[in-house]
């Protein structure tokens, strides 16, 4: 993906505000499905190595991934060679891994697949993952506010208005993250097993607002997807959620298109209006009585997850 290479891309705050992963995505699903060895692990997209560091104590060896030099940096920063020493990284986009075929027991990919060439993609972890290995990607929707039902219209309308954040998102990656990764299909002469798992958070929606409950990529539930639990929340400063909605890339690329609309400097610990995501938390705050960026909130995640066996 383009934005992470930007020279303007920070890959420290993206390490610093993304969402964490809970052991349970790795003890509850990703482990119980695999049932092959676990001698190699593959992170594809790995950035800052969110998943490398934590996945890597279940396997001898371990390589984490990623096109961008700045995520890998960060990401080498992070995992010191005392503390990981199975882990190594390497410079390259997922389509082109630097091991020899048949050589990966389970391959991964965290919030990247949807950025990845879908046939090139399949076609190399056809060749370098071992038969009955597995390939488990996931990714999560935008956040929202569970207990502020007001503050989470705003920020859909903020993040897919057309005359706001909804043009910017890269395509057709962005579509695919928010369907979940349904229209992500393992090539089936080589993958079986397939599974997919699901969860969106609700919120009560306004008296006379319910047109406005799905402003995004509506998603229908089907047959063919299981549903877990929350794994996806965090209760954070309204300071800390606004760094992180400071990472997406709709975002970056707002702030690089508008070089005039200067970010807002704060004095203090209220809200004010300076560049889209200031509008964003002062609308917000307004209509949830918000008074300090240092009020705690709960925010939530919906996931999709796609698991496949090599044949």
């Amino acid at each position: 993906m383009t934005t992470f290479s930007h020279p303007l891309f920070s890959a420290t705050r993206y390490a610093s505000f993304r969402p964490l992963y809970p052991a349970s995505l790795y003890t509850q699903y990703l482990l119980p499905y695999h049932q092959g060895a676990r001698t190699q692990l593959l992170d594809l997209g790995c950035g800052p190595g969110t998943v490398t560091r934590p996945l890597s104590s279940y396997f001898t060896h371990t390589l984490g991934t990623d096109p961008s030099s700045q995520m890998l940096a960060t990401a080498r920063s992070l995992t010191p060679l005392e503390e990981y020493p199975t882990i190594s990284y390497a410079c390259c986009p997922a389509e082109q891994i630097p091991l020899p075929d048949a050589s990966v027991d389970m391959a991964v990919a965290a919030q990247a697949a949807h950025w990845f060439d879908q046939a090139k993609w399949w076609e190399e972890m056809a060749r370098v993952v071992r038969p009955g290995g597995t390939v488990a990607i996931w990714g999560y929707r935008d956040f929202l506010f569970p207990r502020f039902p007001k503050a989470s219209l705003v920020l859909r309308r903020y993040t897919y208005g057309e005359e706001k954040l909804g043009p910017l998102w890269q395509q057709p990656g962005r579509a695919v993250v928010e369907g979940r990764y349904r229209d992500v299909k393992p090539p089936p002469q080589d993958w079986e097993g397939v599974k997919r798992l699901e969860f969106e958070p609700e919120f009560e929606v306004p008296a006379g607002e319910e047109e406005e409950r799905e402003v995004r990529r509506p998603v229908e539930k089907d047959h063919e997807t299981e549903e877990t639990g929350q794994m996806m929340g965090r209760r954070l400063k309204l300071r800390e959620v606004e760094e992180y909605v400071r990472t997406w890339s709709s975002v970056h690329k707002w702030v690089t298109e508008n070089p005039g609309v200067k970010r807002l400097e704060q004095v203090g610990d209220g809200f004010g209006r300076g560049d889209i995501v200031d509008e964003m938390f002062f609308e917000m705050a307004k209509v949830e009585g918000w008074e300090s960026k240092e009020e705690e909130v709960d925010i939530a995640w919906g996931h999709g997850i796609l698991l496949a066996r090599k044949k």
